[in-house]
């Protein structure tokens, strides 16, 4: 392992966006303002944050698009894992939620299409997972009685394979554990109200032995870690913040991957996916993971008025009936936001992109071109 492979756990990346009301003000929705819409593209900000990944990541997946530039989502789609759906067509997000954007041309791919063909693969989900939270619960067989033993653990991820690297202090439980059985696990649960955006993620494999922390070996290891601790701010320093000369440095080469994730919008069903060794290595993690935390919250304290609109596109209800709307999500193909109709719970929605995003500029113009889009179709005649 070497250390271009590997990318440093992000930091302050899992905060979740703080709800934003829609107040009764924004009944005045309505022409759209030469200036206040107009969205600067916020360089310094995403360059701090990008900043945190002291290693380079590899370029965006090989996705493509079709000849009439539909954007091609999941290959291996979820059109037979929302049975609801099926008996639930007078639903109004079914309803407002065609696959044809607005008036036939470029705009949002609705809710219930979104989820189906322009959403990341399962394997994507769990690439960008492993990527962005950097921490999980490490489980190996305990010795005597065979039964799992559980600790939190940071890690690095090896860039070409997936795989997390995770250092584990020697003659620990851990490591005795994995001395007779290398078989274990990672949980991976991205904190914040974007969990189930981002998916919440079990990968289960065999963990390779790479040296100690004092061997050449693992040299790129120790100073990534050293790199993790050096970018943190003092008070938030620890000792397992670095490899130390006697701790015992592991691979966890995946067998497989569970990802868990939203599947329906009607009932809100979740459902868990499993993902091949193969599948899981080829995947990349999404181009957009870095920059999203930050457009979220820009988004939901500078531009409510598209948010609100893209959830009436989506969903159908009135404003008059939505007590609340945030953005909670932004991928490479689309966004997910949360929604409260008065006295009912919060439900999730997808709407798709017209094209693959894969970058902030672009970003920054998709939104806000699907923002005047939306204004348009939903303006009184």
């Amino acid at each position: 392992v070497s250390a271009p492979l590997l990318r440093p756990r992000a930091t302050d990346h899992q905060t979740a966006p703080g709800e934003v009301e829609v107040m009764k003000s924004a009944r005045g929705l309505g022409a759209r303002g030469a200036k206040g819409d107009r969205v600067s593209r916020p360089h310094a900000n995403v360059v701090r944050d990008d900043s945190r990944r002291l290693f380079p990541t590899r370029t965006a997946g090989k996705r493509g698009t079709t000849n009439t530039g539909e954007v091609v989502g999941r290959r291996h789609g979820r059109q037979g894992a929302c049975k609801p759906c099926q008996s639930a067509v007078n639903d109004p997000i079914v309803a407002s939620s065609s696959s044809e954007p607005v008036a036939q041309g470029w705009g949002p791919v609705g809710s219930n299409e979104a989820i189906k063909s322009c959403t990341p693969t399962a394997a994507e989900d769990a690439r960008t997972a492993v990527s962005l939270v950097r921490h999980g619960t490490f489980c190996t067989l305990a010795t005597d009685t065979g039964t799992p033993f559980g600790t939190h653990v940071y890690y690095l991820v090896d860039e070409e394979s997936g795989s997390p690297i995770i250092r584990v202090p020697s003659d620990s439980v851990e490591d005795l554990n994995l001395i007779k059985d290398g078989k274990c696990s990672l949980y991976i649960h991205p904190s914040g109200e974007a969990t189930d955006c981002i998916a919440r993620v079990t990968l289960m494999g065999r963990a390779v032995h790479l040296g100690r922390g004092e061997d050449e070996e693992t040299s790129g290891v120790r100073d990534g870690f050293a790199q993790i601790a050096s970018s943190l701010p003092p008070g938030e320093r620890s000792f397992e913040d670095l490899v130390h000369d006697h701790d015992e440095v592991f691979r966890l080469e995946v067998d497989k991957a569970y990802v868990r994730r939203l599947a329906c919008v009607i009932t809100q069903q979740k459902e868990v996916e499993v993902v091949d060794e193969e599948s899981f290595r080829q995947a990349e993690t999404d181009p957009l993971a870095f920059v999203s935390p930050f457009m979220v919250k820009k988004w939901n304290a500078e531009h409510l008025e598209d948010i609100v609109r893209f959830t009436t596109y989506l969903t159908g209800i009135t404003l008059e009936e939505l007590e609340s709307a945030k953005l909670l999500w932004i991928d490479s193909l689309g966004l997910y936001i949360r929604y409260q109709k008065f006295g009912e719970f919060p439900k999730d929605v997808r709407m798709g992109f017209p094209q693959r995003v894969t970058d902030e500029k672009a970003l920054v113009s998709v939104l806000t071109m699907l923002g005047q889009v939306t204004w348009e179709s939903q303006k009184p005649a």
